[in-house]
Protein backbone atom coordinates (compact mmCIF):
# COMPACT_ATOMS: atom_id res chain seq x y z
CA UNK A 1 0.00 0.00 0.00
CA UNK A 2 1.15 3.55 -0.65
CA UNK A 3 2.00 5.99 1.91
CA UNK A 4 3.38 9.56 1.92
CA UNK A 5 5.68 10.24 4.29
CA UNK A 6 8.69 12.50 5.48
CA UNK A 7 12.17 10.75 6.32
CA UNK A 8 15.41 12.04 7.20
CA UNK A 9 18.22 10.26 5.82
CA UNK A 10 20.71 8.23 8.14
CA UNK A 11 22.99 6.14 6.29
CA UNK A 12 22.96 4.38 3.01
CA UNK A 13 24.49 0.90 1.94
CA UNK A 14 24.93 -0.23 -1.69
CA UNK A 15 22.40 -2.67 -3.11
CA UNK A 16 23.59 -3.16 -6.48
CA UNK A 17 25.14 -1.56 -9.62
CA UNK A 18 22.47 0.90 -9.65
CA UNK A 19 20.28 1.23 -6.30
CA UNK A 20 21.17 1.43 -2.43
CA UNK A 21 19.39 0.76 1.04
CA UNK A 22 18.90 3.44 2.98
CA UNK A 23 18.07 3.56 6.40
CA UNK A 24 15.44 6.43 6.68
CA UNK A 25 14.18 7.73 10.18
CA UNK A 26 10.44 8.79 9.06
CA UNK A 27 7.71 11.18 10.65
CA UNK A 28 4.66 8.49 9.69
CA UNK A 29 6.63 4.98 10.72
CA UNK A 30 9.89 5.46 12.72
CA UNK A 31 12.75 3.65 11.48
CA UNK A 32 12.24 2.31 8.39
CA UNK A 33 14.95 0.65 5.39
CA UNK A 34 14.31 1.09 2.21
CA UNK A 35 15.70 0.11 -1.47
CA UNK A 36 15.84 2.95 -3.71
CA UNK A 37 16.56 2.09 -7.47
CA UNK A 38 18.84 4.06 -9.84
CA UNK A 39 20.35 6.19 -7.89
CA UNK A 40 23.47 5.58 -9.85
CA UNK A 41 21.78 4.96 -13.17
CA UNK A 42 22.58 7.48 -15.70
CA UNK A 43 18.93 9.03 -16.30
CA UNK A 44 18.14 8.51 -12.73
CA UNK A 45 16.03 11.62 -11.30
CA UNK A 46 16.93 10.61 -7.64
CA UNK A 47 20.43 12.29 -7.54
CA UNK A 48 23.11 10.55 -4.65
CA UNK A 49 22.92 13.73 -3.13
CA UNK A 50 19.45 13.31 -2.08
CA UNK A 51 21.06 11.10 -0.07
CA UNK A 52 23.73 12.53 2.14
CA UNK A 53 23.26 11.95 5.63
CA UNK A 54 20.25 14.29 7.35
CA UNK A 55 18.83 15.17 4.22
CA UNK A 56 14.81 15.45 5.08
CA UNK A 57 12.88 13.88 2.06
CA UNK A 58 9.44 13.83 1.00
CA UNK A 59 8.67 10.48 0.45
CA UNK A 60 5.51 7.93 -1.35
CA UNK A 61 6.88 4.61 -0.08
CA UNK A 62 5.38 1.14 -0.20
CA UNK A 63 4.56 -0.15 3.10
CA UNK A 64 3.79 -3.33 4.54
CA UNK A 65 4.08 -4.20 8.23
CA UNK A 66 6.55 -6.57 9.44
CA UNK A 67 7.94 -6.23 5.96
CA UNK A 68 12.16 -5.85 6.13
CA UNK A 69 12.50 -3.62 3.83
CA UNK A 70 9.81 -1.62 1.63
CA UNK A 71 10.52 -0.03 -1.49
CA UNK A 72 10.62 3.74 -2.37
CA UNK A 73 8.26 4.64 -5.39
CA UNK A 74 9.15 8.60 -5.64
CA UNK A 75 11.40 11.10 -3.44
CA UNK A 76 12.04 14.35 -3.70
CA UNK A 77 13.73 17.37 -1.13
CA UNK A 78 10.95 18.34 1.47
CA UNK A 79 14.10 20.97 2.97
CA UNK A 80 16.51 22.25 1.02
CA UNK A 81 19.71 23.00 2.79
CA UNK A 82 21.51 26.49 1.68
CA UNK A 83 24.95 26.47 3.86
CA UNK A 84 25.40 22.46 5.03
CA UNK A 85 27.27 21.42 2.33
CA UNK A 86 29.28 23.75 1.48
CA UNK A 87 30.62 24.50 5.29
CA UNK A 88 32.78 21.77 6.27
CA UNK A 89 32.13 22.02 10.04
CA UNK A 90 28.84 21.55 9.33
CA UNK A 91 28.86 18.50 7.06
CA UNK A 92 31.67 17.13 9.96
CA UNK A 93 28.63 17.69 12.81
CA UNK A 94 25.90 15.98 10.20
CA UNK A 95 27.84 12.75 9.84
CA UNK A 96 28.22 12.73 13.61
CA UNK A 97 24.48 13.27 14.35
CA UNK A 98 23.61 11.09 11.92
CA UNK A 99 25.76 8.26 13.15
CA UNK A 100 24.42 8.48 16.88
CA UNK A 101 20.81 8.73 15.16
CA UNK A 102 21.49 5.82 13.16
CA UNK A 103 23.06 3.82 16.52
CA UNK A 104 20.13 5.17 18.96
CA UNK A 105 16.86 4.87 16.68
CA UNK A 106 15.26 1.68 17.18
CA UNK A 107 11.46 2.30 17.36
CA UNK A 108 9.11 1.25 13.88
CA UNK A 109 6.44 3.54 14.95
CA UNK A 110 5.71 7.07 14.86
CA UNK A 111 6.92 9.51 17.45
CA UNK A 112 5.45 13.22 15.73
CA UNK A 113 7.30 15.01 19.01
CA UNK A 114 10.86 13.14 18.20
CA UNK A 115 10.58 13.89 14.30
CA UNK A 116 9.78 17.67 14.81
CA UNK A 117 12.73 18.03 17.10
CA UNK A 118 14.90 16.26 14.70
CA UNK A 119 13.17 18.59 11.75
CA UNK A 120 13.94 21.72 13.31
CA UNK A 121 17.30 20.81 14.47
CA UNK A 122 18.51 20.08 10.88
CA UNK A 123 17.46 22.97 9.84
CA UNK A 124 18.62 25.54 12.39
CA UNK A 125 22.32 23.55 11.78
CA UNK A 126 21.79 24.48 8.39
CA UNK A 127 20.56 27.92 8.79
CA UNK A 128 22.46 29.07 11.74
CA UNK A 129 25.47 31.85 10.82
CA UNK A 130 26.84 32.10 14.04
CA UNK A 131 29.65 30.04 14.34
CA UNK A 132 30.22 30.43 18.18
CA UNK A 133 26.43 28.82 17.83
CA UNK A 134 27.71 26.23 15.50
CA UNK A 135 30.18 24.89 17.60
CA UNK A 136 28.62 23.78 20.61
CA UNK A 137 25.19 22.71 18.75
CA UNK A 138 26.15 18.80 18.87
CA UNK A 139 26.89 19.12 22.35
CA UNK A 140 23.10 20.55 22.73
CA UNK A 141 21.92 18.32 20.79
CA UNK A 142 23.52 15.54 22.21
CA UNK A 143 22.32 16.41 25.60
CA UNK A 144 18.64 17.08 24.64
CA UNK A 145 18.29 14.01 22.85
CA UNK A 146 18.84 11.89 25.48
CA UNK A 147 15.41 13.41 26.86
CA UNK A 148 13.53 11.41 23.61
CA UNK A 149 16.03 8.15 24.79
CA UNK A 150 15.15 7.76 28.22
CA UNK A 151 18.07 8.94 30.50
CA UNK A 152 18.10 12.95 30.47
CA UNK A 153 20.67 14.12 32.94
CA UNK A 154 18.74 14.98 36.54
CA UNK A 155 18.65 18.14 36.89
CA UNK A 156 20.29 18.56 40.15
CA UNK A 157 23.87 20.50 39.97
CA UNK A 158 24.62 22.96 42.37
CA UNK A 159 28.33 24.15 42.25
CA UNK A 160 29.95 23.54 45.90
CA UNK A 161 27.78 20.62 46.64
CA UNK A 162 27.12 18.46 43.52
CA UNK A 163 29.61 19.37 41.29
CA UNK A 164 30.47 15.93 39.57
CA UNK A 165 28.41 14.25 37.01
CA UNK A 166 27.96 10.30 37.30
CA UNK A 167 27.77 9.17 33.33
CA UNK A 168 26.14 5.90 34.96
CA UNK A 169 23.97 7.34 37.13
CA UNK A 170 22.60 10.01 35.06
CA UNK A 171 22.92 12.64 38.04
CA UNK A 172 24.55 15.19 39.67
CA UNK A 173 26.90 14.20 43.19
CA UNK A 174 28.64 15.88 45.75
CA UNK A 175 31.85 13.17 45.76
CA UNK A 176 33.41 11.11 42.89
CA UNK A 177 31.97 8.30 41.88
CA UNK A 178 34.04 5.25 43.07
CA UNK A 179 33.79 3.54 38.95
CA UNK A 180 35.72 6.60 38.19
CA UNK A 181 32.81 7.16 35.27
CA UNK A 182 32.46 10.59 35.97
CA UNK A 183 33.16 14.24 34.77
CA UNK A 184 34.26 17.24 37.30
CA UNK A 185 34.33 21.06 36.83
CA UNK A 186 34.39 23.06 34.68
CA UNK A 187 32.23 20.43 32.48
CA UNK A 188 30.00 19.30 34.67
CA UNK A 189 28.80 22.89 35.05
CA UNK A 190 29.09 23.29 31.16
CA UNK A 191 26.68 20.62 30.78
CA UNK A 192 24.46 21.80 33.18
CA UNK A 193 24.32 25.12 31.33
CA UNK A 194 23.37 23.17 28.31
CA UNK A 195 20.39 21.67 30.05
CA UNK A 196 19.08 25.04 30.51
CA UNK A 197 20.17 26.65 27.23
CA UNK A 198 18.21 26.78 23.83
CA UNK A 199 19.78 25.81 20.72
CA UNK A 200 20.29 29.21 19.50
CA UNK A 201 21.57 30.21 22.72
CA UNK A 202 24.72 28.15 23.21
CA UNK A 203 27.09 30.88 21.96
CA UNK A 204 26.78 31.84 25.33
CA UNK A 205 28.55 28.79 26.33
CA UNK A 206 32.15 29.65 26.19
CA UNK A 207 34.44 26.83 26.10
CA UNK A 208 38.01 26.20 24.58
CA UNK A 209 39.01 22.90 21.96
CA UNK A 210 40.02 20.91 24.70
CA UNK A 211 37.09 21.47 27.15
CA UNK A 212 34.45 20.77 23.89
CA UNK A 213 36.70 17.56 22.70
CA UNK A 214 36.19 16.26 26.53
CA UNK A 215 32.81 17.08 26.32
CA UNK A 216 31.89 15.42 23.84
CA UNK A 217 33.83 12.24 24.70
CA UNK A 218 32.04 12.33 27.76
CA UNK A 219 28.72 12.27 26.00
CA UNK A 220 29.50 9.96 24.10
CA UNK A 221 30.14 7.62 26.91
CA UNK A 222 26.99 8.69 28.90
CA UNK A 223 25.13 7.20 25.47
CA UNK A 224 27.36 4.18 25.85
CA UNK A 225 26.45 3.21 29.49
CA UNK A 226 22.83 4.13 28.76
CA UNK A 227 21.83 2.89 24.70
CA UNK A 228 22.27 -1.05 23.99
CA UNK A 229 25.09 -1.68 21.54
CA UNK A 230 26.41 1.78 21.27
CA UNK A 231 29.77 1.62 20.01
CA UNK A 232 32.75 3.66 19.19
CA UNK A 233 31.41 6.53 16.65
CA UNK A 234 33.70 6.46 13.72
CA UNK A 235 32.97 10.01 12.78
CA UNK A 236 34.50 11.44 15.77
CA UNK A 237 37.49 11.58 14.19
CA UNK A 238 36.92 13.57 11.37
CA UNK A 239 35.04 16.32 13.63
CA UNK A 240 38.13 16.35 15.95
CA UNK A 241 40.50 17.31 13.09
CA UNK A 242 38.48 20.25 11.62
CA UNK A 243 37.94 21.73 14.94
CA UNK A 244 41.91 21.22 15.73
CA UNK A 245 42.82 23.23 12.48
Amino acid sequence: MLHTTQGIVLKTFKYSETSVIARVYTQKFGLQTYIINSVHAKQSRTKPALLQPLTILDMVVYHREHKTMNHVKELRPAYTFTMLPYDVVKTALALLIAEVLYKTLKEETSNTAQFEFLYHFITLLDQNANPSVTANLHLWFLVKFTGFLGFYPQNNFFYTDRPYFDLSEGTFCHRQPEHGHFIALPLSQLLFRLMQLAADQTAQLEMNRLQRRQLLQALLLYYRFHVDGFDEVKSLHILEEIFED
